[in-house]
């Protein structure tokens, strides 16, 4: 019997029998993940109680599966396939403890670094969720040094919320058994707020007996955890204990305060996010992993009200002279900041351009990017242009310089001084404008003229193009020099150079698309030259 068919509709679920005889022939494992080929969740699930029944009778071993190596065996889809078959069941197996452990930490080794590899930790949580009994003996096992159960009473703990017995553990080992109670202490949700200051408590004496980088990684994570569903969330107490963890972390403790800020499903306490912020300035570019968890971190600043510590971080963070991090690193947070209020952008856009800093400024100039490749315009309020004349006018040459090849975006800039810039600064921007921009690009001469009557920078943009429309009129007046007109080689670099732009901008969307991936592209090479077969009456001879 296959469980497969190429029809659309899923076969009947398969007898009692015809399951045994997957099992004995070795086929049980693919051919479950086969079964996945098909969408008819009512016949997975018939497959599934059938399982269930037929393992906790005896008639069948499902363990022997993992055991015997024939589902670690499978690869790609197939193995979290046939793991997902296996972790929807495994609560309802009837197992020891020792072996329902060891099979989870096959499957979840086997899983590697996949996303997915973790869920059955999630099944065997409900497996002694469902008897008591079972994590009493895992914790029971713990106590008396089996590694097995060390590394597994964390799921033991949390299945039954014995909260106190979670404490105890953090308090009188010191090896992987502290590590995995403390883990247990963040996932039990107790609401009781002198339940929870105790925990947070016992962090406390744990830091201040000495705890390495690790061990204030996992507390800090579990107070998190703890700040996050409890009422005690803002007390001076879990504000303080949260500054003496993250004081000079080491990796560990580094990637929890990123994890931290990007777990928080509430609004941090602004000393919580300043202190988080001060130890991850000192994040290491090559983990990768902390660089993501941080970047969603700096999303959830920005949703929850920190916009400035936030960007003050990311300033600072890529302004150390020694930094080897780019701002497109941080796509998600300038993702979220660029599509965010203009009045964010706006503010930003002013503080970096002035800085100078290369690494950010040449992150603007990438995020700033618009269908017809002259860039968004930026509207900047008074409030960010209340600055010196000088910086006024210094604004305007960054942004000529560092935008030059998107007009329309140094255009709106300049348009922004002139509205609200003195007499004798109007004059230096309006010569920048025309010198630079409309004399290079025709088309920043349309977006002018569409400025509206009521704009306050209008009889300024005016002067300007009346200054721009003079030197062209006199341009045109001059007849065709040939000496000056570009060679053919010069107009085949600039034809060249054209090409490769908007190959670029083809290519660019086309190897970000996530669809795009998922298909198979084949380039067919024709050559420059081709050849035509025409039949007539020599064709015979």
């Amino acid at each position: 019997m296959n469980l497969q068919s190429d029809s659309p509709e899923i076969l009947s679920a398969p007898t009692c029998e015809e399951l045994i005889k997957l099992i004995n022939e070795g086929l049980f494992a693919t051919e479950i993940a086969l079964r996945y080929n098909f969408n008819n969740p009512k016949a997975i699930q018939s497959i599934q109680v059938r399982c269930s029944e037929l393992h906790n009778n005896g008639t069948l071993d499902l363990l022997h599966l993992i055991e015997n190596g024939s589902m670690l065996r499978l690869v790609g889809p197939d193995f979290f396939i046939a793991m997902h078959f296996f972790c929807a069941i495994l609560p309802e197996l009837q197992a020891t403890p020792e072996r329902m452990m060891a099979c989870v930490e096959a499957l979840v080794t086997r899983g590697g670094e996949d996303l997915a590899a973790n869920r059955p930790y999630g099944a065997f949580l409900s497996w002694c969720q469902n008897d008591p009994n079972r994590a009493r003996e895992v914790i029971l096992a713990a106590h008396n040094g089996d590694e097995l159960a060390s590394r597994h009473v964390a799921f033991a703990l949390e299945a039954i919320a014995d909260i106190a017995e979670a404490r105890k553990m953090a308090i009188i080992y010191d090896d992987t058994r502290r590590l995995a109670a403390i883990t247990a202490l963040g996932r039990i949700h107790d609401l009781d707020p002198a339940a929870c200051a105790e925990t947070l408590a016992v962090f406390g004496t744990l830091l201040a007996g000495g705890a390495d980088d690790k061990l204030r990684a996992s507390m800090l994570r579990a107070t998190a955890e703890i700040l996050t569903h409890s009422p005690v969330f803002a007390s001076p107490d879990a504000v303080a204990l949260v500054l003496r963890l993250v004081e000079n972390g080491g990796d560990f403790t580094i990637h929890a305060c990123a994890h931290m800020l990007s777990a928080s499903r509430q609004a941090l306490p602004p000393d919580i996010v300043t202190g988080l912020l001060k130890s991850l300035i000192h994040l290491n570019p090559a983990n990768k992993g902390t660089v993501n968890e941080l970047d969603m971190g700096l999303q959830s600043l920005l949703e929850h009200g920190h916009e400035a510590a936030a960007i003050a971080f990311v300033t600072e963070l890529l302004a150390l002279p020694d930094s080897r991090l780019e701002l497109n690193e941080f796509d998600g947070f300038i993702r979220k900041l660029r599509d965010g209020p203009p009045e964010s952008l706006g503010r930003v856009v002013v503080q970096w351009l002035l800085l100078g800093i290369p690494r950010l400024c040449k992150g603007l100039d990438e995020i700033l990017q618009s269908d017809d490749m002259v860039g968004p315009p930026i509207h900047l309020s008074a409030d960010h242009l209340d600055i010196s004349p000088t910086t006024q006018l210094f604004l305007c040459r960054k942004a000529i310089g560092w935008f030059f090849l998107k007009p329309i975006t140094a255009t709106s800039i300049l348009v922004s001084v002139l509205r609200v810039c003195d007499a004798e600064t109007t004059k230096e921007v309006q010569a920048l404008l025309v010198e630079y921009l409309l004399l290079n690009y025709h088309g920043v001469c349309e977006h002018l003229e569409a400025l509206p009557s009521d704009d306050r920078a209008k009889g300024r943009v005016d002067q300007a193009l009346e200054q721009y429309k003079i030197h062209f009129n006199a341009v045109r007046a001059i007849p065709p020099i040939k000496e000056l007109q570009p060679s053919e080689h010069h107009r085949r670099i600039q034809q060249l150079h054209w090409s490769d732009q908007m190959r670029d901008a083809y290519n660019k969307p086309k190897n970000q698309s996530v669809l795009m991936s998922l298909v198979k592209r084949s380039v067919l090479l024709y050559g420059k030259s081709c050849r035509t077969f025409v039949k007539d009456s020599m064709t015979n001879m």
